[in-house]
């Protein structure tokens, strides 16, 4: 018995073996997925992980303590409401919400606390000057130095000086200052800045919660809560008109995401099953085999989800797009095997008959194109894009069931007792059609030839003009709040408009920081001397060397601690200043003292910050959670608007002797575009789309030969092929559809769907008997798959994700194009020559 007759024997007369063994298989799947299944939202996992920009982006927001900040702007555009006022009845109210850990409303130089923990980071700092920069500062203790120094501010001060009544309230004896003064060369006033815009429009305050997770469900937790607290400060609020309240972070971004991939799951499926359901009727008018088509899809959805939960940690949110994909990819195989079985039936076959016919006639076919279209999307684990891998992969595994199950299982859904339709208008009139191109098929081929040419001339002379938006922030949801809130903030807050660039450097250990950073600071410093850069905030003066800290703790040895005790409370009576005004003074020599016993508690600077001080907003920025790992924020003298503007500006930072990792928005997107796009035309992209497309093209003419064993059909349908992807172009550049870093990749998934329909139409051309009959039967469910794929594909237009929606408008007008090729231009070049 042949392999065909044997599968149909066994869906025929064995049933309910695969029902049972079906149902064993669909438990597992879902037990995997109830053990294994997780989501990520992380939209940094769109970008390929195999640039160090990327990377570090990604570090900085693992490791950062942003992860769990919340910035609030109170906005206010049009300077109506009573900004100042409501700010404060905002942050009180904050204050007293149960997932706060600590809020910031005003600078840390703003505000008597803040201002006094500066004495006590100064310790520390001053433990990591230079050597001779340390015996300097230590020599304001000897009892002239004090004398001298209460003595000029006295003068001063009686003079009318508020510089001197500041200096003798914040420091009288003149160390906080010269620990302080590395701070000068390496950090910006932008961090300890007021936190209102110069117009007065927006106010921020920055939070820190108390948040348990940073996974999806988490962060909409925790939105929910932060939605909640807005709406009881409007109420509490009685002074009148309210401005508004704007909030982004981490936290509002990945709840946002999350609950767009949920939304998309939903639509994006159930638009692509009635649109393909509804291609399926108006063809077949039969429900029965619809509903078998849908189950046998369905279970090739749970096994690809389950098959991804093993291989994949998580699943990003733009590889739930696969589902509704499959269902316009997949419903191809179900509708050729039906087409095939429904002819065998109208000639009389009985049901194992015209299934081991369909089997035979389409089986070799039907797996040939599942290998292409699934090569078409496994192309994408070459994108480096994590969420982009995951999507190539899983509809690549579910492409190969469904070619698998549609020739096993559709038919033991179908069932025995089933009879198809005797009368088919559709299959009537695409005859008809095949009879008009069997007597003059060259004509045909040459007008539709001439066409696809045209578009192609198009496209290639600048006919219109193709949207390129290679910036990744394209690729936010237009409707995100939390994305209105951060542009807002930046256009409010940034300096002159510039985004900072990211400069991340870690080290193996304290000292190799420190020394690294110091390296850094120098060679950045003399940058800006040097007009190449506009601002450099580092975190040098807070990155502590042991060794510095060891030799100048020595070097208190020879302090006289209780005489400079003495000598400051005699200096205080000589001039007549109050003893309470120096209790932080009096303090700072015990604090010396204590070092200088071997108490190093005091030279952490960590320690000497309280849990809910506001410098752990300024200081929790340069410095991640890891030991040894810190941030630089560089502003350069204009934004990163191109490749050339990202290299010089990075032989800028680069510093001999040490390693670092520039990232930043701006930074990232320059150095994408090279993958995504070249700079020879405006629609010439030799980045990633090429090689992902030469590799798709290389692996087709490899298949296609064991297919096809001749030239003539082989070079038609790659001549086909490439007339359809410049009329794509030309499409894409006459509607304005825009191409993003991403729906680039289209162009590769095309090319392994569009060949597919070339495939079954030789089929046609080697089947035995009456010819015009044989295409007929074929080019009905090759056109009716055209529609499913075109209707999967444009599904995902209703997706939330504009990486999920691009992807699939733009693969839906490529699939369109190969289909009226593939009917215009393959059908009648087959038929002129043959399968010559």
């Amino acid at each position: 018995m042949s392999f065909d007759r044997r599968i149909a024997h066994f869906v025929t007369h064995r049933r309910r073996t695969v029902f049972v063994w079906l149902g064993l298989g669909i438990l597992a799947c879902f037990a995997l997925l109830a053990c294994c299944l997780r989501l990520d939202s992380e939209v940094l996992n769109l970008l390929p992980d195999s640039f160090d920009s990327v990377q570090a982006l990604k570090t900085y927001n693992k490791d950062f303590s942003q992860n769990r900040e919340l910035t609030f702007a109170v906005y206010d555009p049009d300077q109506s409401t009573a900004m100042e006022d409501f700010t404060e009845h905002f942050a009180s109210m904050l204050k007293k919400e149960p997932w706060v850990l600590r809020v910031m409303n005003s600078s840390p130089m703003e505000n008597p606390e803040g201002m006094q923990e500066v004495q006590t980071l100064s310790l520390p700092l001053m433990f990591n000057l230079k050597p001779e920069a340390f015996d300097e500062a230590i020599s304001l203790l000897k009892p002239d130095q004090m004398q001298a120094r209460l003595h000029k501010l006295r003068t001063e001060i009686e003079a009318g000086s508020m510089r001197a009544e500041m200096e003798m309230n914040f420091d009288p004896l003149g160390l906080v200052t010269r620990s302080l003064k590395p701070l000068a060369g390496s950090f910006s006033a932008e961090q300890t800045q007021p936190l209102v815009a110069k117009d007065g429009t927006l106010h921020l305050v920055l939070v820190i919660t108390n948040q348990s997770g940073l996974g999806p469900r988490d962060c909409q937790a925790m939105m929910k809560q932060v939605r909640e607290f807005e709406q009881r400060v409007y109420t509490a609020w009685q002074g009148g008109k309210a401005p508004q309240i704007l909030v982004t972070g981490r936290t509002p971004y990945v709840a946002e995401m999350s609950k767009g991939m949920e939304r998309d799951v939903i639509t994006t499926l159930l638009g692509s099953v009635l649109l393909v359901a509804f291609v399926f009727y108006i063809g077949f008018r039969r429900f029965r085999p619809l509903l078998a088509i849908m189950h046998v899809l369905l279970l090739c959805c749970i096994m690809a989800v389950a098959a991804g939960a093993i291989i994949f940690h998580a699943l990003n949110g733009i590889a739930i797009g696969f589902c509704s994909i499959l269902v316009g990819l997949g419903v191809d195989f179900g509708m050729l095997m039906y087409g095939a079985y429904q002819t065998g039936r109208h000639a009389g076959k009985d049901h194992e008959e015209a299934v081991a016919d369909a089997i035979r006639q389409l089986g070799k076919g039907i797996m040939f194109g599942a290998i292409t279209t699934a090569a078409g999307f496994t192309a994408l684990v070459l994108s480096h894009c994590s969420g982009f891998s995951q999507l190539g992969v899983l509809i690549a595994i579910g492409i190969v069931l469904a070619a698998i199950l549609m020739m096993t299982v559709f038919f033991v859904f179908l069932g025995p007792k089933h009879i198809p339709r005797e009368h088919d208008w559709l299959f009537d009139l695409i005859k008809k059609y095949v009879g008009w191109v069997f007597k003059s098929p060259a004509p045909f081929m040459a007008i539709t030839g001439l066409v696809l040419l045209a578009m192609c001339i198009a496209a290639f002379l600048f006919i219109g003009k193709l949207v390129v938006m290679p910036d990744p922030k394209s690729l936010e949801p237009k409707d995100s709040k939390a994305g209105f809130a951060l542009r807002t903030i930046s256009s409010k807050m940034t300096t002159a408009g510039i985004e900072p660039v990211l400069v991340i450097v870690d080290a193996k250990d304290a000292q190799e920081f420190h020394d690294r950073w110091e390296l850094l600071q120098a060679h950045w410093s003399k940058a800006k001397e040097d007009g190449k850069l506009r601002n450099i905030t580092t975190p040098a003066p807070f990155a502590l060397s042991p060794k510095l800290i060891k030799g100048n703790t020595a070097r208190l040895s020879g302090v006289n601690f209780a005489a400079a005790r003495e000598s400051l409370t005699k200096a205080i009576a000589a001039e007549g200043f109050s003893t309470d005004s120096f209790k932080g003074s009096f303090t700072l020599i015990d604090n010396l003292a204590a070092i200088a016993k071997g108490d190093t508690h005091f030279l952490e600077w960590r320690n000497a910050l309280s849990e809910n001080s506001s410098w752990w907003f300024v200081l929790d920025r340069f410095f991640g959670s890891e030991p040894n790992v810190g941030a630089a924020y560089i502003t350069p003298n204009k934004t990163i608007a191109s490749e050339e503007d990202r290299e010089v500006l990075q032989k800028t930072l680069e510093t001999p002797g040490t390693v670092i990792h520039i990232s930043g928005w701006s930074y990232t997107l320059a150095t994408l575009i090279p993958w995504s796009k070249g700079s020879a035309s405006h629609f010439y992209f030799d980045g990633k789309l090429v090689q992902l497309s030469v590799v798709m093209i290389v692996f087709n003419v490899i298949l296609l030969i064991f297919l096809y064993h001749r030239f003539f059909p082989l070079f038609i349908l790659m001549l086909s092929l490439f007339l359809s992807i410049g009329a794509m172009l030309a499409s894409l550049e006459y509607f304005a559809i825009p191409l993003n870093l991403f729906n680039v990749l289209a162009f590769p998934l095309v090319l392994g769907v569009g060949v597919d329909y070339g495939i079954y139409v030789l089929l046609a051309v080697r089947q035995p008997g009456d010819r015009e009959l044989a295409f007929a039967t074929i080019l009905k469910p090759v056109f009716l798959s055209g529609l499913t794929a075109i209707c999967g594909f444009g599904s995902l237009a209703f997706a939330h994700n504009p990486s999920l929606r691009g992807l699939g408008i733009v693969c839906a007008v490529g699939v369109a194009w190969c289909l009226f090729s593939t009917l215009f231009f393959i059908l009648p070049a087959y038929i002129w020559k043959g399968d010559k």
